[in-house]
């Protein structure tokens, strides 16, 4: 059986860079059937094609086959697509299906304005897109050998794409499954709805806001209903996020909603109280007005504004989405503390920061990271949109959106004094705002996170600094710059193959010491992933430690430098 024919289609237009995109370029349910049949998956060489096929609850798979390494799984469909009435709803359970599902071929990814990842995030948009790839080691697929136990099953590693929570997607071109196969485990990546169609929070039953969490939520519900299909172990899950990914991540571990879904978390350049967004319901509800007057709907019955919403042409709404951007120059539509509505799964009942001081998630094992020049690679966005003279003409841009939507006025005022004294000497620079923002909207955050964690005493968390210099950067590729450190993405680029640049001079293949940190960070998620430390976690009682990731064959763990220290106390005092 071909994928199912979509409703919509569309070509967007290219994004445009928005007057206050800073925040953004800073970044970053139902339960399905619980069945589970017996899984069978089986090489094929009749004629129905299938290299590779695997049975599901719902039906059958036919998949590729990636030489002798591992199983492909593309374009699979994880619940019913949100379109008509569905577009603002929580994702339905999928229905089941006659035949094979043809799985040789990635999905559309959501619709979106991507303004960073470029040929790494290619594909038609499409608001049909809630699909997964799924990633095995051949040897691990049901009718490959012997049939095993449940208890054989491999662990299974998800990941969760950055991009702002407005673009971006799961697909291959920066999410190749390559350097983790030889490490043994089950490889997810999946497409989750964004901006406007994921975020928008109007407060009410109809429009609760947060759906790409839930999105998020049923993907990995979808997990532990097929995770014997593919060979996998429902019981060892490990999620994996990056920027906006990151915060989603974390978000998740301290949700009642995600409760025994997964083990074990790893949030890259994000987290839960990152300052390139707010939970803030009032910011949510300001940006709703906004985009509702936007759109031409002014009706205050709740009921009728679904219904218009639901009537509107996708492309009036990305058209709005993208007003909103350049107004704002922000991430506008981000996860919110929602409220409470009947048959509506809450993923965020709290302000995130209140969670974690009350022990939320302190029971889930943590890797948090950040890389030393998180920010290089936005120098030219920033350029581009004229930053400093807008700083000039309006300071508190240069506050985080968290701070400004978090603190009382005068406060806010005291916090906008500080930073000018701090960070910008006379007339504000390219490079002090650089620095800045790597530090506010990344570095802070992940220190404070693990000086939190420190504290709960519960289950180890870990804090790495990567620092490596890539011979082949994935960013540098994606903007034509060279760079000194590592910037933002750069140590995703060795856990996954950015399979956009196969064939690239310096990538394929990379160098000698390219390969040695794809070792090195593919061996530290397989020791996180089997409960092993990769390098002592942060301890109650002692100065916080971290690992400086920097070269492939140095172990360089110590105390927070003077210069990170003065940084997480300069933003604690705000």
């Amino acid at each position: 059986m071909r994928r199912p024919a979509t409703e919509t289609s569309l070509e967007l237009p290219p994004f445009e860079m928005s007057s206050l995109v800073l925040s953004a370029l800073v970044l970053s349910s139902l339960v399905l059937p619980s069945l589970v049949l017996p899984a069978q998956a089986v090489p094929l060489s009749d004629s129905d094609g299938c290299a590779v096929r695997a049975q599901l609850p719902g039906g059958w798979l036919c998949g590729l086959r990636n030489g002798t390494s591992h199983a492909s799984f593309l374009g699979v469909p994880y619940a019913k697509q949100p379109l008509g009435q569905l577009r603002f709803k929580e994702l339905q359970p999928l229905e089941p299906w006659e035949g094979f599902y043809d799985a040789t071929s990635e999905g559309p990814i959501c619709p979106q304005h991507d303004i960073l990842y470029g040929a790494l995030n290619p594909g038609q948009m499409d608001e049909a897109c809630m699909y997964a790839n799924i990633h095995v080691p051949l040897h691990a697929l049901p009718g490959y050998q012997p049939a095993k136990t449940e208890t054989d099953g491999l662990p299974i590693l998800v990941m969760i794409h950055g991009g702002g929570f407005a673009f971006g997607s799961g697909g291959l071109g920066l999410h190749g499954p390559d350097y983790l196969m030889p490490i043994d485990v089950i490889v997810i990546t999946f497409n989750y709805r964004l901006n406007v169609l994921g975020f928008l929070s109007l407060n009410t039953s109809y429009v609760p806001g947060n759906n790409g969490l839930r999105d998020i939520v049923t993907l990995l519900r979808w997990v532990q209903d097929n995770a014997y299909a593919f060979g996998g172990d429902p019981g060892n899950v490990t999620i994996v996020g990056q920027s906006a990914g990151a915060t989603s991540a974390h978000l998740l571990t301290l949700s009642t909603a995600s409760r025994g879904l997964f083990n074990r978390a790893i949030i890259m350049s994000g987290t839960a109280i990152s300052s390139f967004y707010t939970p803030s319901p009032m910011y949510a509800q300001l940006v709703a007005n906004m985009f509702l007057t936007s759109v031409g709907i002014n009706s205050t019955d709740p009921e009728e504004v679904h219904q218009r919403l639901v009537d509107l042409p996708i492309e009036r709404i990305m058209e709005a989405n993208k007003q909103l951007q350049n107004h704002f120059g922000l991430t506008v539509f981000t996860p919110v503390v929602e409220s409470s509505f009947p048959g509506v799964t809450a993923v965020v009942d709290r302000d995130p920061e209140l969670l974690m001081s009350q022990g939320c998630g302190a029971h889930i094992p943590l890797i948090i990271g950040f890389t030393n020049s998180e920010c290089e690679v936005f120098r030219r966005s920033f350029q581009n949109i004229n930053i400093l003279e807008r700083i000039k003409d309006n300071p508190l841009l240069s506050v985080p959106i968290k701070l400004l939507y978090g603190l009382p006025p005068q406060n806010v005022s005291a916090a906008l004094k500080k930073i000018q004294e701090q960070y910008f000497i006379g007339e504000p620079t390219i490079d002090e705002y650089v620095k800045y923002a790597s530090d506010a909207y990344y570095k802070q955050p992940a220190i404070k996170v693990a000086m939190m964690r420190r504290m709960l005493r519960g289950a180890p968390a870990y804090l790495y600094e990567f620092s490596y210099h890539p011979d082949f950067s994935v960013i540098g590729q994606i903007t034509g710059l060279n760079y000194k450190g590592a910037e933002h993405i750069e140590d995703l680029s060795f856990l996954f193959r950015a399979k956009a640049f196969e064939g690239s001079k310096g990538f394929s293949p990379l160098s000698l010491s390219d390969q040695s940190m794809v070792h090195r960070m593919t061996t530290i998620v397989k020791n996180f992933m089997e409960d092993r430390d990769p390098w002592p976690p942060v301890s109650d009682g002692t100065e916080l430690e971290y690992q400086v990731i920097d070269r492939p064959e140095v172990y360089q763990f110590s105390g927070l430098s003077k210069q990170l220290k003065e940084m997480a106390d300069f933003f604690d005092s705000l």
